[in-house]
C-alpha cells in the first residue's frame, strides 16, 4: 500500500478553496479580507470565527480552534486524516490513483474500513428496498399505499422509499449472493440474530425510509407499518458505530443547501411532514429521529443558521414538544425561534395534502409566532382564565417572560397586549414588571479578534459582573506581555520564512534563551524537524503533519497575525533579548519568593545569598537591551 505524495496533498489542498469547503458547514460572510461567522466548534452569539482565503485557513478568536481544510473537515465531520483529503479530492474532481492505506499518510488515522463497509451494505439494501417498492408486485400493496397519501412516484425516487416484504430472509439471502459479510450486516443493524443463531431481516412487511448522517453517507432505516397495527409504527435502526438517533436529522444533508439559503431551518416531526414540506418548496425541512432534539442537533443547526422554525404536531403532545424544543434553541442556545401552529391540530403532512402548498407558504411566511407570543400561548394552556388565581398567575408568569427581553419596543408590544387583553393600565403593568423582573448584568458576547494577547474573555456569573476565562492558548501566568508578544512574533516569521528560521534559531542559542509559553515551544521544535526535512516554509503542510490539535490551533492564531513583512535581523535579536529579559525577570520573581520565604523562617545565610542573587540578576537585566 502507497502513502499519498506530498506532492497529490499540496494539489488537492490547492484546487479547493477553504471558503466553499467551510461555507457548507457555517453561514460566512465578507469582512474585510476575511470571513466570519458564527463558531461551529463552540457556542457564541457573536462571530468570532474567521476564514481567510488568503492564508486558506480558519481561526477561532472564541474557542482557539484552527486549522486548514483538512483538519477542518477532520474536526467538523469526525473524519481521519486520509478521509478528509478524499473528500476534498472528490470536490476538486481529482481522482487518487493510488492505493491508500488506512495506518499511512498521516497522523491521527482511525481505521474506518468497517464502518465504510456498513454503510455500502445500506446501500445495497436502499436498492433492493426501493425497486421491491416500484418493480413489484410484492411491493405493489405498500406503493399504492403511498399514492393514495398524496405521494408521487418522483418523490419516491427522491426520497428512495422503499419496501421490506414479509419474509423473514429476503435481504439476508440478497447479501449472501452478493458475499456479504452477514456478520457486519448483523453489526451494521441491517439483520438481526435469532436465539438459535439463524440470521433473517430486521425490517418485515414495512415502507422503508432510508437514513443518511449529515455526511449524506445512508447509515440506517426507518420501517414503517402500513396494514396492520402489530408492532411499533415506526421502527428504526438500532445503535450501532454509523447510527445513532442523538447525531441524526432526517433530511439535513440534502437540506443543508437550502437552510444556507433561506437562513432558517425549518424544524418537522415525522418523514412524511419532511416529504411534503419539500414538496412544497420548503425544501429545508428536516426532522429528529423520533426523538427530542438533543444538543448534538442543536450544535447540527448552529452550524448552518441561528434561525429554527418549530412546525410539530397541532396536539397536546406537538406543542409540548415545541415548547420543549424552543426552550433549548432559544433560551439556551440563543437561536432566533419561531414557531408554526396549523389550524385545527393537523401535522405539516395532512395540512399540505389536504390544504395545498400555497397555504402552508401563506402561513409559514405571515402567520408565524414569535417564540415570546408562543410562550404566552403556552402558559395559558391548562388555565381558567375567568378565574382570579389563574389570571394573577398567567400575567405574573408573562410579565416574566416580557420582562426578559432586550428590545423596548417589544416589550411595550407585549405589555399592549396583555393590557388590552385583560383590561389594565399600562402603568399598573410597568410598575408590576419592575417588581417582577430583577434586572442582572446581562452577558456580552466579545467576538472578533482579541487583544493581541488573545488571553482573556469577559464572561459574566451572577450578579457579580465579568469574570475572566482562561483559554488554552492564554498569555502563562507571570509572563510579561512584551515577552508573549515576541514569542509570537518570533514564531510568525519562522513559520512562514526558512532563513528566518534559520537566523532566529542562531540568535537563540548565541543568547542561551528558549521560549517559555509550553504550546510555542513544542511548535518550534515541530518547526526544527519540519524544515531538517528539507521543507520550504509551508505552515498549510506543517498542520497536516501536527499530531497535536494544540499546535495546528496555534499555527493558525499565528497566520491570523498580521506583522511587518519587512524585517531585519536587527529586530529579530530585538525580540530575542525580550525573550531573555522576560526569562531573568521570572527569575527574578522565583528568587524574591524563596528569599521572603527564607526571611520568614529565620535562615539568614540563604536570605542574604538570595538578596546578592537578585541584586546581580537585577544588574543583568538592566544591561539587558529593551
Amino acid at each position: 500500500m502507497q502513502r499519498i505524495p506530498e506532492e497529490k496533498i499540496d494539489e488537492i489542498r490547492s484546487q479547493v478553496d477553504i471558503v466553499d469547503v467551510v461555507g457548507n458547514y457555517v453561514q460566512l460572510k465578507k469582512q474585510g479580507r476575511n470571513y466570519t461567522g458564527l463558531c461551529p466548534f463552540h457556542g457564541e452569539k457573536t462571530p468570532s470565527f474567521s476564514v481567510s482565503p488568503e492564508k486558506q485557513i480558519f481561526h477561532c478568536f472564541g474557542c482557539g480552534k484552527g486549522g486548514n481544510v483538512f483538519s477542518f473537515l477532520m474536526q467538523i465531520d469526525g473524519l481521519s486524516f486520509v478521509e478528509s483529503v478524499k473528500k476534498v479530492a472528490d470536490l476538486a474532481h481529482i481522482p487518487l490513483d493510488v492505493a491508500i492505506s488506512q495506518g499511512d499518510s498521516a497522523p491521527g488515522n482511525k481505521p474506518d474500513s468497517q464502518e465504510s463497509k456498513m454503510i455500502e451494505i445500506h446501500q445495497l439494501a436502499s436498492k433492493l428496498y426501493h425497486y421491491l417498492l416500484m418493480e413489484t408486485e410484492e411491493g405493489q400493496e405498500a406503493l399504492q399505499y403511498l399514492l393514495d397519501r398524496g405521494m408521487s412516484e418522483q418523490e419516491l425516487d427522491h426520497f428512495e422509499i422503499g419496501f421490506a416484504p414479509a419474509h423473514a430472509s429476503t435481504v439476508t439471502t440478497f447479501l449472501k449472493k452478493r458475499e456479504v459479510d452477514l456478520a457486519l450486516a448483523v453489526e451494521s443493524g441491517l439483520l438481526t440474530e435469532r436465539d438459535d443463531g439463524e440470521v433473517v431481516d430486521r425490517f418485515r412487511n414495512r415502507i422503508m425510509f432510508p437514513i443518511k448522517n449529515d455526511r449524506g453517507q445512508l447509515v440506517g432505516f426507518s420501517g414503517r407499518l402500513f396494514n396492520q397495527e402489530d408492532g411499533p409504527k415506526y421502527l428504526n435502526s438500532p445503535e450501532t458505530p454509523i447510527f445513532n438517533k442523538r447525531n441524526i436529522l432526517y433530511h439535513f444533508s440534502d437540506a443543508r443547501q437550502e437552510i444556507r439559503k433561506k437562513e432558517e431551518i425549518l424544524l418537522l416531526e415525522g418523514y412524511m411532514d419532511v416529504i411534503s414540506s419539500v414538496s412544497a418548496t420548503f425544501s429545508n425541512g428536516v426532522a429528529s429521529m423520533g426523538t427530542s432534539l438533543t444538543e448534538e442537533h442543536v450544535q447540527m443547526i448552529r452550524r448552518v443558521t441561528n434561525r429554527a422554525i418549530i412546525c410539530y404536531d397541532g396536539d397536546r403532545a406537538g406543542i409540548e414538544a415545541s415548547f420543549k424544543a424552543g426552550t433549548m434553541l432559544a433560551e439556551q442556545h440563543r437561536l432566533e425561534v419561531f414557531v408554526l401552529q396549523l389550524p385545527n391540530g393537523k401535522d405539516p403532512d395532512d395540512f399540505i395534502r389536504s390544504e395545498g402548498a400555497e397555504k402552508f407558504a401563506e402561513i409559514y411566511t405571515h402567520q408565524r409566532l414569535t417564540w415570546t407570543a408562543f410562550k404566552l400561548q403556552f402558559f395559558k394552556r391548562n388555565r381558567n382564565l375567568q378565574n382570579e388565581i389563574d389570571k394573577i398567575a398567567y400575567l405574573g408568569e408573562a410579565l416574566a417572560e416580557i420582562g426578559k427581553l432586550d428590545q423596548a419596543v417589544e416589550r411595550e408590544l407585549y405589555l399592549k397586549q396583555l393590557g388590552s387583553e385583560f383590561d389594565l393600565s399600562m402603568e399598573a403593568l410597568k410598575q408590576q414588571l419592575q417588581q417582577t423582573v430583577v434586572v442582572k448584568p446581562k452577558p456580552h458576547d466579545y467576538g472578533g479578534p482579541p487583544p493581541e494577547s488573545y488571553g482573556e474573555y469577559p464572561s459574566y456569573e451572577g450578579d457579580g459582573g465579568p469574570v475572566y476565562e482562561q483559554f488554552s492558548f492564554a498569555q502563562p501566568s507571570g509572563v510579561p506581555s512584551a515577552g508573549l508578544t515576541s514569542e509570537k512574533r518570533l514564531l510568525k516569521y519562522m513559520l512562514e520564512d526558512r532563513d528566518a528560521f534559520i537566523q532566529i534559531r542562531n540568535l537563540l542559542e548565541e543568547h542561551q534563551t528558549d521560549f517559555y509559553h509550553d504550546n510555542y515551544k513544542a511548535l518550534y521544535t515541530h518547526l526544527i524537524g519540519f524544515y531538517a526535512s528539507g521543507n520550504d516554509a509551508n505552515p498549510l503542510a506543517l498542520m497536516d503533519q501536527l499530531k497535536d490539535d494544540m499546535a495546528r490551533n496555534l499555527v493558525s492564531e499565528l497566520e491570523m497575525m498580521t506583522v511587518n513583512t519587512d524585517v531585519s535581523i536587527e529586530e529579530y535579536q530585538d525580540y530575542v533579548q525580550s525573550l531573555t529579559k522576560s526569562s531573568i525577570e521570572r527569575d527574578i520573581k522565583e528568587k524574591e519568593q524563596a528569599l521572603l520565604t527564607a526571611t520568614q523562617q529565620g535562615d539568614m545565610p540563604a536570605a542574604l545569598e538570595l538578596a546578592r542573587t537578585i541584586t546581580t540578576m537585577r544588574a543583568t537585566m538592566k544591561n539587558t537591551p529593551n
